[in-house]
């Protein structure tokens, strides 16, 4: 089991996107914004964590997985940090989501310009999802 001091120790660098292109519009609340990225606005712990659970349990795929929305996953990665951390960590925001996965090399898949929304879908297992989601239930 990680603790909350595994997590806040972890050597990740988010701030190297602040001038990324492709995250343009990311916030907190997902692709909700016209700005560049300002990490500072960000948790830093629970981005961090986030990113260690996506790359633990996640897996990529060539194509993207329009099943699951990142709005979707953040609730499943969130609802085992929780466990994890007896409750320390008990919220993920959907663009903390979004940034774990970019920076775990996930590919974003934007929703349509016509239909603009904070989601996002990603090129990810939907197998390893659904192991995740069997360990969140305990089976």
């Amino acid at each position: 089991m990680a603790t909350v001091d595994f997590y806040s120790n972890l050597h990740y660098d988010f701030s190297d996107y602040e001038n990324d292109d492709e995250l343009i519009g990311l916030t907190t609340a997902g692709f909700s914004g016209s700005d560049h990225l300002k990490i500072n606005e960000f948790n830093m712990l629970g981005l961090k964590a986030a990113r260690d659970v996506i790359a633990c349990y996640f897996r990529p795929i060539e194509s993207i997985n329009n099943r699951r929305s990142s709005y979707g996953l953040k609730h499943i990665v969130e609802r085992y940090l929780n466990k994890e951390t007896n409750g320390v960590i008990n919220y993920v925001s959907n663009g903390t989501l979004i940034l774990a996965m970019y920076d775990a090399g996930y590919k974003i898949k934007r929703s349509n310009l016509n239909h603009p929304s904070p989601n996002c879908s990603f090129n990810v297992s939907e197998k390893s999802i659904k192991s995740l989601i069997k360990i969140n239930e305990g089976r």
